[in-house]
């Protein structure tokens, strides 16, 4: 097991990249991130990572003052950045990689490699994905493309999906989740809005796989797969409608 941290200014970025690592690199954890380099300096010195992903721009500061402070950097260093300017300074602090914004699943493979994982996970074999738009796909279906070629999901297949930021992760009846690079917005403006239901600011739900509606301590979609759903005050009459439609 690999421990990270993540160092990054911006909340977003942190939370979608540590929701890439644990759907990819299951023989990573992330012992913790920071958003200032004070911060980032402490948890380095608390938790002696084998890897810190680091991004360039640190508020007012960058992270190579950061690396400057440090009087050794036993770790793999990973640089995390919207800019490619600095490409080839951060190769002068003998960073294994340079991953620019927004980070894809794929682009974590090689940087695994060169810190010494002792394996790639299985994930990376060919089951990381992305869904696509459905241009051209047969009826219902959505595209996803995928390491090795294309196939399709059924629309059906998909109990709920989840957004993080720039991301969304599509939970499907067979237990499998798929990340996108696109935001929830992109999906709910995607899917039809006669199966899906928007329930929560960072939920959509498929209202066929909707088992009930719990109201005891905050309102909650309890779906067939056992997830609980946190369901938004302001939405609970109109999902009410929607299934009330559907009986």
């Amino acid at each position: 097991m690999l421990r990270a941290i993540i160092i990054d200014d911006e909340q977003p970025a942190r939370q979608g990249l540590a929701t890439l690592l644990e759907l990819y690199c299951p023989q990573v954890q992330v012992a913790g991130d920071a958003n200032t380099i004070d911060k980032g300096i402490t948890l380095i010195r608390q938790w002696a990572p084998d890897v810190v992903f680091l991004d360039i721009q640190i508020g007012e500061q960058n992270g190579f003052q950061l690396l400057d402070q440090l009087k050794q950097t036993d770790f793999q260093l990973i640089f995390t950045t919207a800019y490619s300017d600095f490409a080839v300074k951060a190769f002068r602090y003998h960073a294994v990689d340079y991953l620019l914004k927004p980070i894809q699943p794929q682009q974590l493979l090689p940087p695994w490699k060169k810190a010494g994982s002792p394996a790639a996970p299985e994930s990376w074999s060919g089951s990381w994905g992305v869904v696509a738009n459905a241009e051209g796909g047969q009826a219902g279906e959505n595209r996803r493309a995928h390491y090795g070629g294309l196939h399709y999901i059924s629309v059906e297949n998909i109990v709920h999906v989840a957004g993080s930021a720039n991301y969304s992760t599509f939970h499907l009846d067979s237990g499998e989740k798929v990340m996108a690079s696109k935001n929830l917005k992109y999906y709910e403006e995607l899917l039809p809005k006669d199966t899906f239901f928007r329930a929560h600011q960072s939920h959509l739900v498929n209202l066929r796989y909707i088992k009930q509606i719990k109201t005891l301590e905050g309102n909650t979609v309890e779906l067939e797969d056992g997830a609980g759903i946190p369901l938004a005050k302001a939405r609970k009459g109109a999902l009410m409608e929607r299934l009330k439609g559907r009986s």
